[in-house]
Order: structure tokens, then C-alpha cells, then sequence
């Protein structure tokens, strides 16, 4: 039974909580620790076409990632148009001086080399042993070169810059590179049979190696650690919004659940709790008063009839069945008449407005629902109905003068059901009610 002098009005509305996402920032990896897969980053940046989750704050963040994928994208073409250069002077002093054959063949392994391994590693950020082997391999190569011709020297700075990376280890990195410059350095020293003239050329040449392409690793590092971390928040913002849509998914599942189980509670459940009544009375009278079973029968067909009708129209997206708010209550007061035999009327009053769809059906589903209530624990020798059409709201109201409410009653899925309707589209729901007295269900709905 419904509970007794109850108001639910806006006060009381729970009110959905917005959904927000926080990135945090994420904390600078070494380089040699980083797993970002930037092709994937860039798709990530991309926004997802109708995803709930999509806000500004994260479409900036998105934007801004895909722009700085795409400038880390222009920085490592022009690191491959800067080695290439280096390779070209050295085919050309190796083309001009008639040098030996197989330079070429060094630089061309060089030259791919660093296509093979370091540029799709630049590009991808994926397995760094591919940096690896191509440094072992152009330092291999340098090094047989510069012991083969001391004017080729040059070519171990060049070489030296493909450390580059390798700076952003801090203090192993760096160790690396000050080794990789004694070592490709180390021909000036055995041009004369290590004198101190050439051990002191080979120190000043290493070190003004090393502090050269320290600076620019230190610089490169930073430049890669940034596009890690942005990497890195793509894929928290991914993650938060996979989640969000998957929360946002299961609110909605359940949300048209609930709106599923009142629609049959009101409409399915309750014609049949009549159909019910019906055949348990036409049974009663069955052999004592014929004419009376055959009335209730047709009742009951009648009742099956419209339970049908209202299936369908269920079904087909028109809750109201085709019918305007006012024929429909009239025929819902109208049939709890015939079942109980009680007396009904239905009082419009106001001037009629043409109502949208969602307050036909609220208003329809808490007067149906109500007369329900009469149907079960009224006991009632009459129900009226007023429908008022007021100035910015429309008024149900639903009295009977039964036995009215209980000391303590019980609010089931109905009372709950009329709550939440009456509450979702902002309007206020009052029960006034006393042993003996009656009930009154009265729900005010704002027009939309």
C-alpha cells in the first residue's frame, strides 16, 4: 500500500553525479625504461565519435598530445635528414680523394643502418635493443674507417650524435658516450705511435667530442622524455575514458531496466492482477448465478483485450496506447469500476494544453499505479480522479475513501515506482492518508 502523508518534491530529487576526469601527471622515465608506442598515441589523441567521456579539459589534452606527436614526428625526419648529410660530405671526400671502395660500402651500411633501427625506433619508441645494435654497428664501421683515413675523424662526432638518446640515462648514459668518444677517437693516438703531442689531440678531440653531443643528448633526452610522458597520459586518459564509458554503458543498462520493470509493473502486471480478480469471481458464480460469470468473463476479454493493446503499444514506443491523457484515465477509472463494482469519476478541469509525451505518461503510470493501490487495499466504495491543467504544472489527483493507511505501512515497488517518475522530470509527489479516512495520491508535474 502506498505509504501515508509522504512528499517527494524537487528538494528530495537524487540528482545524477557529473562524471569528471582527472589526469594526474605522470612522473619522467628514464628513456630506456619507456614502452611508448606512438602510432598508438596518436590514435589514442584521436576523439571518439559519441563517447560520453569526451569533455574539454580531455579533447585539449588529446589535441595537444597529437600536435606534439606530430612535431616529434617532424624533429625525427630532420635527425635523419641531419645523418645523411654527414654520410653525403663523406661520400663526396671519399669520391674527390680516390679513397678506397669499401668506404662506400661502410657509409652505405651506415646509412642503413640507422633506417632500419634507429629511425623506427625514433618513430615507435619500441624495442630499444634495435638502438643497440645500430650503434654497435656505426661505431664498428666508424672505427674501421677513421683507422683506415685519419681525415675522416669527423665522422666519429657524427657518430657520436646517434648517442644522442642514450644522455637521457643520466650518469650511464653519459658514461657510455664518454667511452664511445675515447674509443672512436682513439686512431689520433696510434697516428704516430702514441706520442704526447697525439695523446693530447685524442683527449682534447674526445672531450670536445663528448661535451658537444652530451649537450645535445641532454636536449634530445628532454625532447624524448616529454613525448614519453604526454605517451604516458594518452594512455591514462584512454584508460579513464574506457572506463567511464563502461560505467556510463551499465548506468544506462540499468536505468532502461528499472524503466522496463515500472512500465510492466503499471501496465502488464496490473492487467493481469485484474484478469486474475475476474476468473476468481466468474469461478465463485460459476454454478449459482450464470449470467452474473458470463458478465464477468466478457470483462475479463475485455481486460485481456486491452492488456494486449497496451503490450504492444509498449512494444512500439506509445506508452499512452494512441489514447490522450484524459480518455485514458477515464477508461482506467472506468475499469476498476467494472471489476469492483464501486462507483468512479474522472473531473478535467483547467484549460486543456497540448502535453508532451513524458508528462502524459508519468501522470498516466501514478494514476494507474494509484488506482491500483484502490484495487488492492482500498476497500472502497468510490474512487475520484482530477486531472487539473494549472499555469505552469499539471495535478493528479486520486481519492478514494477506503480504509486508508496502516500504522506502519510498507512502501513496495509501486510507491517506489510512482517516486521516481514523479521525481525524474522535477515535479512533487504527496500521499495524504489516516486509518479509516481514505487516501489521497496527489502528484504535480511540471509542463516541459
Amino acid at each position: 500500500m502506498i505509504q501515508p502523508a509522504t512528499a517527494v518534491g524537487p528538494e528530495g530529487r537524487a540528482a545524477v553525479p557529473a562524471s569528471a576526469v582527472a589526469a594526474a601527471p605522470v612522473a619522467a622515465a628514464p628513456v630506456q625504461d619507456a614502452r611508448s608506442d606512438a602510432r598508438h598515441d596518436a590514435r589514442s589523441a584521436e576523439p571518439h565519435a559519441g563517447a560520453g567521456a569526451d569533455t574539454p579539459v580531455s579533447d585539449t589534452i588529446a589535441q595537444d598530445a597529437r600536435a606534439s606527436f606530430q612535431s616529434w614526428k617532424r624533429i625525427a625526419r630532420w635527425w635523419a635528414v641531419g645523418w645523411h648529410f654527414g654520410l653525403a660530405i663523406s661520400v663526396v671526400l671519399v669520391a674527390v680523394e680516390h679513397k678506397p671502395v669499401w668506404l662506400y660500402g661502410a657509409l652505405a651500411g651506415m646509412s642503413l643502418s640507422y633506417l632500419l633501427l634507429q629511425h623506427r625506433w625514433l618513430l615507435d619508441r619500441g624495442n630499444p635493443r634495435a638502438v643497440y645494435y645500430h650503434l654497435a654497428i656505426v661505431c664498428t664501421l666508424c672505427f674501421a674507417m677513421v683507422w683506415a683515413d685519419l681525415s675522416l675523424i669527423y665522422m666519429s662526432s657524427v657518430v657520436l650524435s646517434q648517442f644522442a638518446p642514450l644522455a637521457g640515462f643520466r650518469a650511464r648514459g653519459i658514461a657510455i658516450l664518454a667511452a664511445a668518444a675515447a674509443v672512436l677517437t682513439f686512431p689520433i693516438a696510434a697516428s704516430d705511435g702514441f706520442t704526447s703531442g697525439d695523446l693530447v689531440a685524442w683527449g682534447l678531440t674526445a672531450v670536445g667530442a663528448l661535451l658537444f653531443n652530451l649537450f645535445i643528448g641532454l636536449f634530445f633526452g628532454e625532447m624524448l622524455n616529454d613525448h614519453d610522458r604526454r605517451g604516458a597520459l594518452i594512455r591514462e586518459l584512454e584508460a579513464t575514458r574506457a572506463e567511464l564509458e563502461r560505467a556510463h554503458h551499465e548506468a544506462g543498462v540499468r536505468e532502461e531496466r528499472e524503466r522496463l520493470a515500472r512500465e510492466i509493473h503499471d501496465t502488464l502486471a496490473q492487467g493481469f492482477t485484474s484478469l486474475l480478480m475476474l476468473v476468481q469471481a466468474a469461478e465463485a458464480t460459476l454454478d449459482t448465478d450464470p449470467a452474473t460469470t458470463r458478465e464477468r468473463l466478457d470483462l475479463a476479454a475485455r481486460t485481456a483485450r486491452e492488456n494486449l493493446a497496451e503490450a504492444r503499444a509498449l512494444i512500439g514506443g506509445d506508452p499512452t496506447a494512441g489514447l490522450p491523457l484524459d480518455a485514458a484515465l477515464q477508461r482506467a477509472a472506468a475499469r476498476i469500476g467494472e471489476e469492483l463494482g464501486m462507483a468512479t469519476s474522472v473531473d478535467i478541469g483547467g484549460s486543456a494544453r497540448t502535453l508532451t509525451a513524458t508528462v502524459q505518461v508519468v501522470t498516466l503510470r501514478v494514476a494507474q499505479e494509484a488506482l491500483a493501490n484502490v484495487r488492492k487495499h482500498a476497500r472502497a466504495a468510490s474512487v475520484t480522479v482530477w486531472l487539473t491543467y494549472g499555469a505552469d504544472r499539471l495535478t493528479l489527483a486520486v481519492e478514494d475513501d477506503g480504509v486508508g493507511m496502516p500504522e506502519a505501512p510498507c512502501g513496495g515497488f509501486g510507491m517506489r515506482s510512482m517516486r521516481e517518475r514523479v521525481e525524474q522530470v522535477g515535479g512533487e509527489l504527496t500521499i495524504t492518508s489516516a486509518p479509516g479516512a481514505g487516501t489521497r495520491v496527489e502528484a504535480e508535474v511540471p509542463y516541459e
